[in-house]
């Protein structure tokens, strides 16, 4: 698209909205460092995994991604094991920095090579200012390591 952009004395893309959580990693395959060899900046929605990293019961999170996966299946179709320990690892750190889980959602998303605003939709103001205070949130290189080991690596999942 930049190519062609290019060629045809178009405005190149600056930045593209993509899919990406840390219970969603796909896109760091291939995307992330496509984006980041173009210069386009990425702008990765959910990072709080549709509420499944903030600070609720591990029971009633599965049960939501068990209603969102009957309404959208192409979306957070993480094996339920390697969720589960992505979660566990998530919560595990929260407690021991004591922040919310989904305050290390956010900056997570932040840390990332290229991402320039990750959209966090929310509903009350008190989340808002959760949610903001995750960009002055510092995470170790083992921190992160410790929060991404347990992912397992899933299909492709959304727009094609």
């Amino acid at each position: 698209m930049q190519n062609h952009a290019l060629t045809h004395r178009l405005r190149p893309f600056v930045s593209m909205q993509n899919h990406h959580s840390l219970v969603y990693r796909e896109e760091e395959r291939e995307i992330l460092p496509t984006l980041k060899t173009f210069g386009v900046g990425a702008i990765p929605w959910s990072p709080r995994s549709l509420g499944q990293t903030t600070k609720l019961d591990l029971d009633l999170r599965l049960l939501r991604y068990s209603r969102y996966q009957q309404c959208r299946d192409s979306h957070h179709r993480a094996p339920v094991s390697g969720r589960v320990r992505t979660l566990a690892s998530l919560e595990e750190l929260a407690k021991k920095k004591g922040v919310s889980m989904a305050q290390i959602a956010v900056a997570l998303s932040l840390y990332k090579d290229g991402t320039t605003a990750p959209i966090v939709g929310t509903t009350s103001l008190k989340n808002v200012e959760n949610i903001i205070s995750a960009v002055n949130l510092k995470l170790t290189d083992e921190e992160i390591k410790f929060l991404e080991e347990p992912y397992e690596p899933l299909p492709h999942a959304g727009h094609m």
